[in-house]
């Protein structure tokens, strides 16, 4: 592979961005509460690995398998992450709000489906079948990842449920990079891929790196304290428990009665 200065520089860059936040998610132990984002950093490390080695030691051919294996990975990761997030925000306590699930459904269902069609309606100014399906499938993962950022915005919102900073620092991440991604991505297929649009491929591997800044440093920083209950609430919710175990026992006496 021939690569410039400025590749080189942003690949070792990407390597210890990566390398830098999996040690932040291990040793602050984030990992148990976003375990796919954790093996999403580790698999990158292990790809900018094999993929250096390959085209220092290995054949052009082996490159580009490689290459075409982890960007299908890649793939699966990004959208693997949407839902991780979705599961963070809209089950707080383990299960899904009431209504939480139905509402992402519906306007994630409709989201991928504007995604979809918008990604398969484009005809990119490619070389190859492989660099056509590639850019449709980034447009894909980039659109979806902005439309479910706000299906869960909207949910979340709507159901007043509160974002902690750590899921929002991974989703304004996601979200930040996708959009970035989008007018890249955009910008080739209007124009194709020559030497005069390399510019924007580094101009979003630049977006990346930054990425990679911002949520090493919001996975380091502790989320803040959760606020005490006012005494309002806790008189709402003793009173809310009352009723509902007056309810419970009106309940089974009735079964009994019959």
């Amino acid at each position: 592979m021939n690569l410039t200065a400025l590749d080189k520089i942003l690949w070792a860059a990407g390597f210890v961005g990566h390398a830098a936040l999996l040690l932040v998610l291990l040793v602050r132990h984030r990992s148990r509460q976003f375990p796919i984002f954790t093996c999403f950093i580790a698999t990158h490390v292990l790809v900018t690995i094999t993929l250096f080695a390959i085209s220092r030691y290995g054949s052009k051919h082996a490159y580009s398998v490689a290459y075409w294996s982890t960007s299908a990975l890649d793939f699966l990761f990004q959208l693997a992450l949407i839902f991780e997030v979705a599961r963070v925000v809209l089950r707080p306590t383990g299960t899904w709000v009431r209504d939480a699930r139905s509402s992402f459904i519906l306007m994630g269902a409709i989201g991928a489906a504007i995604a979809l069609a918008f990604s398969l309606a484009i005809k990119p100014m490619m070389p190859s079948t492989l660099d056509i399906w590639e850019i449709r499938g980034d447009l894909f993962t980039a659109l979806l990842d902005c439309e479910l950022f706000l299906a869960m915005l909207y949910a979340s919102n709507r159901l007043g449920l509160v974002w902690r900073n750590h899921v929002m620092g991974l989703a304004q991440g996601l979200t930040i990079w996708a959009f970035g991604a989008v007018v890249s991505d955009i910008a080739h297929i209007i124009y194709g891929w020559s030497q005069d649009f390399l510019i924007l491929d580094h101009l979003l591997m630049f977006l990346y790196l930054a990425t990679l800044v911002y949520w090493t440093v919001t996975f380091w920083r502790p989320e803040p304290v959760r606020e005490p209950l006012s005494v309002e609430m806790k008189d709402y919710l003793v009173a809310l428990h009352s009723r509902v175990q007056y309810d419970l026992e009106k309940v089974t006496r009735s079964r009994n009665s019959t």
